[in-house]
């Protein structure tokens, strides 16, 4: 090797730079989470070879960095060309030679890691069996029918970031050809019947509202009439309160006592509390996007019409369907639910439309005699084998909602390995199988039969799973060594002494 980069590659003031380098990327990073989030400031910066524009404060700067594999990777062969440059072979030395074979080790299996481990989710109800995991964060498009062996199927399977790109997307298993006429990484898909029906009774309410309070000499009726309700009569006792009566324990003699120029201010505070109760109402809806976005809707004064939402599909899931773009998540316990909206083509003639969305279930085509099923669904990592959740067990501690043992039971059958065999997981306690583990991470109920248990189980599939453990005993075997070697050197000093 040329012997002036023989020497830059084996110098000190690299290693230096290196260090430097990561110490920025370091900062930058953690400072990047708060505008980008945990995940993306992850990928971007430390899992990448380079990086050009970090966001710093919410500014986007034009600078050309080195990312984390760049850095670890230079760093890597610096260190390996300077033990090679300065070895020699001494018992003297042995544990310092040891120190640096473990730092290489941790930094490969970090570098390994990062490139080659996977982790995905495999959520199951009791009952329910397998053969595949599904990804935390990306998704695929795919087109599936009924392949000739007996309840097989023919997946087609088009990976997110090409959808992105909104092109036409051919494939030599598909018969026509995929043109993406609308995508977003993020969005919510409401009913649209459900959606306007809510947005009619919300508008319909704060309207009728509206006119109650609208009549000065209604308002003693008015008062009459809540007094037979405890949810309404604490809303006059804060509006009696805001205009400056004091004793409001009967609400109708404190209305009468109300001076006529406070009566349109009394009026004007009943009817902003009514209507914002029954806001809130809609917008604490938990089983009920719709009547939550027509809330969302209302309080922004913008309409909830045929003209604002037009038909986003004209064929399957997406005529009756609204879809919202959202702002991508970058938080790590949020996930995005991209959409699009695709257009099938056989030859010059387009055969229609579709909405897709993990929110909508997989939607028929029917192409040359033929049915396809098309679906925008978290990406499958399929299995050699099966998993099947026989029981879950769900317990806290008395009183509390702290998490006592989540517990999985599950059947495994291996039919290549002539397999089977049942195995409990549960918290602390994970499965290794097959070069993947199994930790138990979720527990929850079915919504409509709280009776059947529910369990999502976190699976991490890393070839490098043992190079730290190896990386962190060679740098600790190195360190003893080293030590005792001097020890025992000063030792026979003292006593030669």
């Amino acid at each position: 090797m040329n012997r002036p980069i023989w020497n830059f590659v084996t110098s000190l003031r690299l290693t230096v730079v290196c260090l430097s380098f990561g110490i920025l990327l370091v900062f930058i990073g953690t400072l990047a989470q708060a505008d980008e989030g945990l995940y993306q400031a992850q990928a971007r910066y430390f899992k990448q070879w380079y990086i050009y524009g970090p966001i710093l404060f919410g500014h986007r700067l034009p600078l050309l960095l080195p990312g984390g594999y760049l850095i670890g990777t230079v760093l890597l062969l610096n260190l390996a060309a300077a033990h090679v440059k300065r070895f020699v072979w001494s018992s003297k030395k042995l544990g310092i030679h040891l120190t640096h074979l473990g730092i290489v080790v941790l930094l490969v299996g970090q570098l390994a890691t990062d490139m080659l481990a996977r982790e995905s989710m495999l959520r199951l109800r009791e009952g329910e069996t397998k053969n595949y995991t599904e990804s935390h964060r990306e998704h695929e498009l795919v087109f599936a029918s009924d392949a000739p062996a007996a309840g097989a199927e023919e997946v087609v399977s088009i990976p997110e970031p090409l959808v992105a790109k909104r092109a036409d997307i051919t494939h030599e298993k598909l018969p026509f050809t995929v043109r993406i006429t609308d995508y977003h990484v993020n969005g919510e898909v409401y009913g649209r019947a459900g959606l306007f029906d809510a947005n009619s009774k919300l508008t319909t309410a704060l309207a009728t509202v509206e006119g109650q309070y609208a009549n000065p000499d209604g308002l003693i009726p008015l008062a009459e009439t809540a007094s037979q309700s405890k949810g309404r009569v604490a809303v006059w006792r804060e509006a009696l309160a805001a205009v400056g009566e004091k004793e409001t324990a009967d609400i109708v003699a404190a209305a009468k006592r109300v001076p006529a120029d406070r009566q349109a201010k009394l009026r004007e505070e009943l009817k902003t509390r009514f209507q914002q109760t029954m806001i809130e109402r809609f917008q604490f809806q938990r089983e009920n996007a719709e009547m939550r976005f027509a809330a969302e809707k209302v309080l922004k004064k913008e309409p909830v019409t045929e003209e604002a939402f037009p038909v986003p599909a004209r064929n399957g899931g997406g005529r009756g369907a609204v879809v919202v773009a959202r702002p991508e998540s970058k938080e790590m316990d949020q996930n995005n639910l991209p959409y699009a909206v695709i257009e099938v083509i056989q030859g010059q003639e387009s055969l229609g439309s579709w909405l897709v969305s993990p929110m909508i279930n997989p939607q028929e085509i029917v192409v040359g005699g033929k049915t396809w099923r098309v679906a925008f669904r978290p990406e499958r990592v399929y299995q050699p084998f099966s998993v099947k959740l026989l029981d879950t067990t769900h317990e806290v501690y008395r009183g509390t909602e702290i998490p006592k043992n989540f517990q999985s039971r599950v059947h495994i059958e291996n039919a290549a390995k002539g397999e089977t065999r049942d195995v409990d997981i549960y918290m602390n306690s994970p499965l290794r199988y097959e070069g993947r583990t199994f930790f138990q991470y979720q527990m929850a109920q079915d919504e409509h039969e709280a009776s059947i248990g529910i369990s999502t189980l976190q699976v991490v599939r890393n070839p490098s799973w043992l190079t730290p453990y190896l990386g962190c005993i060679l740098v600790a075997l190195g360190m003893i060594y080293q030590f005792l070697f001097h020890l025992t050197g000063f030792i026979t000093k003292r006593k030669a002494v």
